[in-house]
Parts: structure tokens; sequence; C-alpha cells
């Protein structure tokens, strides 16, 4: 009887009731969070909290693997079970979870050094001489794409430090454009023509080319003067900022080229030597237009860079062959002549002008006196005067698709990576093609200002420890009533 009095007083103890309710809280709380944490783990849920959303697809990616229909791997080339968080493919490997929810699409992950011959079982005919270890392979029948790691990241070369730092990841584009690759079944050619002085595809606009490979397209240099023609697989031929004119022979296989429903895209850039292109403009002549020998100057201020009329921002706009307005920045631009002799059969769009203010100052002031603006600076020109229809865009610039002007531009070359592929879009009647921008690497960062500063110090150095104390002495003296 003793005993079980002491049990019931015990029992009936104040303090032992609210001990045993902070003992069944803490379990309650314990029980949810390993509940929580077995259902996350069981539907594999994660949230991508990256400013660009590094480790998630885009819309765009999304609409094109739903319309896959032919099955497609990719292989990771190296041991899955060996990732962790600091590794470099780590990242890769998040952002292919998402592409293996779709049906007709498998990740699979094989390490080559222990398994010798699975390269030789991807690629059985030796196509990828330059891919091995730690390198991804996007494969769909006979067909195969490499990616290394220099295809899955945006990097920048500080002339300073003589180092290359990464600045982004283009992982999402290249995956995409590899799967775009691999179940098309035609690829087209870009011709990027050469012997005229032209800036290189692949010193100068490496980031160009990197984007159209992307998108499914072939990016080959090509000498008019060596070829026959220009050969029957060319889609688009370019002739990116030439500084000699083309010759005679030349010039009538390009107009050859472009009365077969040719498509061609010329670019060109102000050249303080004012050398001169009649065989240029002759082939331009059919498109009724002209280029203009002169240096666009902006003189509205809201329109360039502060100091420097001569870096001009632009609108971009022009119907059916640009998707969406933006903007573009212009260094050193020529302006290009639209000849007044209207012909039924040439539609001339407008897809970047200066404004009203700007003039175009001519290189050598003997020719006459500065052009008034507005000028155009670039436009699209499309013939259906013979038998098959043949487009041109023409601008009085390059350089905003050079790899230098990444990082003086900033998201402004993106734009004009965006006007070149919409270009070619366009010439190919291709209005649903999007194009995947690259993600750059951002660091997040909480601006306040020394007012704010101080008030969280007064906040975590005073206010906090004082309502921490004054909370425990409250507990305290209520328990010692218990």
């Amino acid at each position: 009887m003793k005993n079980s009095f002491s049990i019931n007083k015990v029992l009936k103890n104040r303090s032992f009731r609210y001990g045993s309710n902070s003992l069944i809280l803490i379990a309650v709380v314990c029980a949810i969070a390993v509940l929580l944490n077995v259902l996350v783990g069981f539907t594999q849920v994660k949230w991508d909290l990256t400013p660009n959303k590094l480790y998630s697809i885009g819309d765009t990616t999304k609409e094109i693997l739903k319309g896959i229909d032919k099955e497609v791997t990719i292989y990771g080339l190296f041991d899955d079970a060996k990732i962790g968080a600091s590794s470099g493919v780590n990242e890769f490997v998040q952002l292919l979870e998402h592409y293996e929810k779709y049906p007709n699409i498998t990740v699979k992950y094989v390490d080559p050094d222990k398994n010798p011959g699975v390269l030789k079982e991807i690629d059985p005919e030796g196509i990828l001489t330059d891919i091995s270890k730690n390198a991804f392979i996007v494969k769909s029948g006979t067909k195969l794409k490499g990616l290394s790691s220099y295809d899955l990241y945006s990097t920048q070369y500080d002339e300073q430090t003589f180092k290359v730092y990464t600045t982004g990841s283009i992982a999402e584009q290249s995956f995409t454009g590899a799967v775009k690759y691999v179940t098309a079944e035609f690829t087209p050619t870009i011709y990027f023509t050469t012997g005229h002085d032209e800036k290189d595809i692949d010193s100068n606009f490496s980031t160009l080319k990197g984007q159209l490979v992307n998108n499914n397209y072939d990016v080959k240099p090509i000498n008019l003067i060596t070829e026959a023609e220009v050969p029957e697989d060319a889609t688009v031929v370019v002739v990116a900022s030439p500084k000699k004119d083309l010759t005679v022979s030349e010039k009538d296989k390009i107009k050859g080229y472009l009365k077969n429903g040719g498509k061609a895209i010329f670019m060109f850039d102000y050249l303080e030597l004012d050398p001169q292109f009649p065989q240029f403009e002759n082939v331009l002549m059919e498109y009724n237009l002209s280029l203009n020998y002169d240096k666009v100057k902006e003189n509205d201020q809201n329109r360039h860079l502060p100091q420097n009329p001569y870096v001009v921002l632009m609108d971009v706009k022009g119907g059916q062959v640009i998707s969406d307005d933006y903007n573009m920045l212009l260094a050193n631009s020529r302006s290009v002549n639209v000849l007044k002799n209207v012909k039924e059969y040439i539609t001339v769009t407008p897809l970047a002008k200066t404004s009203n203010q700007a003039i175009g100052e001519r290189v050598d002031k003997t020719k006459g006196d500065d052009i008034a603006g507005p000028l155009d600076v670039a436009v699209a020109v499309e013939h259906k005067g013979w038998q098959e229809i043949s487009k041109v865009v023409v601008m009085g610039n390059s350089t905003f698709l050079e790899d230098s002007s990444k990082d003086s531009f900033g998201p402004y070359f993106n734009n004009g990576l965006i006007f070149f592929l919409e270009s070619v879009n366009w010439m190919q009647d291709k209005k649903d093609e999007v194009t995947i921008t690259p993600k750059a690497y951002q660091q997040q960062y909480i601006e306040i200002t020394q007012q704010q500063a101080n008030y969280m110090g007064i906040l975590i150095v005073i206010i906090l420890p004082l309502l921490i104390l004054f909370a425990g002495l409250f507990v305290y003296l209520r328990r010692r009533h218990l």
C-alpha cells in the first residue's frame, strides 16, 4: 500500500506532469522530423534554390524532351557512387535527374576504369576520338555527341592573371542540344566564308559557334575561291566582317546560290581604312540595299553609353523575323542604305535603327556630307522574284557577337546571340525555335545600410540576449512555485 501511495504521489506531482509533457512534446517533434525525412527521401523531392536554377531545366528544354520520339541514352563516364557534394560533376548529375524523368531519356553512369571496353561498346566506330573519363556521351541509334567539361561551362580569360575562370553553366544548352542533334533526321550546315580577312569562327566567335552547334547546326569554314560553287548542303552562308572585296568569280557564285533560294547573313563593320566593296554592293543591290561607308554616331544621350556616342543602344524589332523586342549594344557600326526603287517582290524589314538625332559620319569626307538619321544598322530582306524564295540579313556590325564582347556587353551579348539565331531560324521558317541561354554563376548578397547594420547589431548583441535572460528567469521563477 505504501509503494502504491508513493507512485500515486509522484504521478500527481506537478513537476512530474510538466516534465512528462515536455518529453512527450520532444518525442512528437522528433517523430514528425523523422517522418518528413523519410517521405522526402521516398519521393526524392529536391528544391533548386540557386539564383539561376542551375540544377533545373527550363520550359524550352521540357518542350523539346516531350517531343522526343526516339530512345536517347546519356552516358556519364565516371563512377556515380563516388560523386560527392564537392564533386565537379555533381551539378550535372542533379541536372540530368530532370532529363531522365522523360520516358525516352535514359541516364547511365559507367566507369571506364572498371569497364575498359565500355567506350568501344558505346562508340564502336571510334567517332569520338577526344572523349575520355569524366565526360558525357549522348547517343540515339548510331548518332553520338560527346560533351567534355569545356562544353558544359562558360569561361572567361583574365588577361592580367593569364588564367581561365569559370563564369557559368551551359550544361542545359549542351545536353539539350546534344539530344536534338542525335535525334534529328537532318543537321543544317552554316558556312562562314574565309579569304577576305574575315573574323574567324573559332577564335573570334567561339561562343556563337557553340550556340549554333547546341541548336543542331554544323558550322564549317568555306573559301569560295577554291570551291566550284556554294555547296548544296549550305543552309546559310555567313560573311563576317570582310576587309577585302569579293572577286568577280566569288560574286557570281554567291549570286547563283542566292538565286536558287539561298540564305545569307552579311556583317560589315566600320573600317578606318575605308576599303570599297563594289562586288559585295552588286550582290546587295539585288535586295534593294547598299552599304554606307560611315561610322554611326548616336547623339541621343539616352541611346548610347555615357561619354561614348559610338556605342549605341539599339531597339531590336522585326515583325516576322524577331520574336520579341529587346536591346543590343553595337559599337563602331556602319549603316545600311535601303534603296528607294520599291519592288513588289522584295520585302525589306528594318531590324535595328538609330534615333533621328544620329548621324553617319563619312569615313572619307570628300564623298559628301554626313548622313542624317535615323539610320538602319540591321535589315532583313525577303526576295520572291526568283523560282525559290531567298532571304538575307545585312548588318553594319559584327563586334556584338565577338567573344571579347562577352564581358563588356553583359546581358546585351546574350541578346546578340539570340538575334543571330532568330535570324537563322527566320531564314528556315522556324518560328518556334527558342534559344536556351547560359546560366551565370551568381553570388547572393543582402545589401543593408549602415543604419540597418547598427539596428541589427543592437538586436543581436543586446536585445536577443536580454530576451533569452528574461525568459530563463521567468521559467525559473515559475518552476520554483511548482
